[in-house]
Formats: structure tokens, sequence, C-alpha cells
């Protein structure tokens, strides 16, 4: 008698402990299972990269100023010539100035800019990431002061405008490029500044503001600034 209640009790120690292992396990399992319907959050980010500098791009009635290879195409800043000081084709009097083109290995323009106006400085910075081939370029602009830049979007060996950002550091030593982070998140690419404050638009306006997690956001072709 002693000897089936002793076997008795084992028996149910083992029932309660098969019981306990099960569901542990299923809850082990269920916690595998969270992150399969969680999205990752993690940032892209991007830095200046600074492609090889070419020679001797000529352009027909173009001035060249500036001229970059990356990836078989050249990118290249500069305008087209007046004639006798005044604005000829393909300039109009809305659109001319010093401006982007990319060119194709056969030295055709497969992508233009629209023009600058009277900027003095038209420089491009180009800026990557290790997570795909997207690049962005943004070209800074100034007259005896800067006054914001324009950002492109190199993608799948396509260009696009994505739009101007009429922002700059109130420390007059600094440009946009001395103070833009650019991130990508969610399919949406961020542009946020280093600076305590900035100026809206610069050159014009000047307004000042404090740096509240002030950002450009591109997302859908759509560049929208955020404060």
């Amino acid at each position: 008698m002693k000897k089936i209640l002793i076997f008795l009790v084992s028996l149910n120690l083992i029932h309660c402990k098969k019981g306990t292992t099960e569901q542990a396990t299923t809850q082990t399992k269920s916690e595998k299972k969270a992150p399969e319907n969680q999205i990752s959050n993690e940032d892209i980010k991007y830095f200046e990269y600074k492609p090889d500098s070419i020679l001797n791009v000529n352009l027909k009635g173009f001035d060249v100023i500036s001229s970059f290879s990356y990836q078989g195409n050249k990118f290249v800043t500069g305008y087209y010539a007046p004639l006798n000081g005044k604005i000829i084709y393909p300039d109009s009097e809305t659109d001319y100035g010093k401006r982007l083109l990319v060119l194709n290995n056969k030295n055709e323009v497969i992508f233009k800019g629209r023009g600058s106006g009277d900027t003095f400085q038209y420089w491009p910075k180009f800026y990557r990431n290790k997570s795909n081939d997207k690049v962005i370029i943004v070209c800074q602009m100034a007259f005896e002061y800067f006054f914001g830049g324009e950002a492109f979007l190199l993608e799948n060996n396509n260009v696009r405008y994505i739009g101007n950002l009429d922002i700059e550091s109130d420390d007059m030593e600094k440009s946009l490029t001395d103070i833009i982070n650019i991130e990508e998140a969610n399919n949406d690419i961020i542009f946020s500044f280093k600076s305590d404050s900035l100026l809206l638009k610069p050159g014009s306006d000047d307004i000042l503001i404090p740096n509240n997690n002030v950002r450009y956001i591109y997302n859908n072709s759509q560049l929208t600034m955020k404060r």
C-alpha cells in the first residue's frame, strides 16, 4: 500500500512538471513569434561622400564650374552662357543661372536642374549610406551670405529634384551643408540640423527660430517642413 501511494505521488509530480514545461514552452514560442509582426524603426544614416572630381567636361554653350563622376555619370554644375549679356535658350527669364546637370557616359544630358538665378555660389555635396544605393545631393547656394540649398535624389540611376531647403544656421560662418544631418526612416528622408538656432528664409525674411527639432521630410515626392 505504501509503495502504491509513493508511485501515485510521483506520477502526479511528473504530470505537474510536464504541464509547467509545456506552458513555459508555449510562452517561449509566443514570445519568439512577436517580432515577426514588428516593423524595425532603425534609422538609415547618410554621410558625406566625395566622388572623383573630373576635368575637361565640355558641353556646348555651358560654362562648367564643378564636375564629378559617380556610377558612370557626370554631375556638373555651371550655367548656360548669356550672349552679349542677354539670356538665351535654353535659359529663360524665369529659369536661368547656375544649375545641376547630369550627363551619361555619352555626354548626353539626362537631367537638368532648375537655374538658381543670380547666385554667386552653387556647390554640390554628396551624401550616401551603407544600406541602399540612394545618394542625396545638396547644392549650397550663396551670395555674400549663405541662403539654403537645393536637394536632389539619385536612385536606381535616376535623378529627382527633392526641393529647396530654405534654411541656414544663425552662425554666419557656417553654411547649410556644415550643419545638415540626413537620415532615412520608414521611407521618409529626413533633413535635420545641428544648430541651436536657425534662420528661415535666409537672405529675405531672416526669421530666427530655436531649433526645436526643426526638420524637412521628403515622402511620396513631397518635401515638407516640420517645426
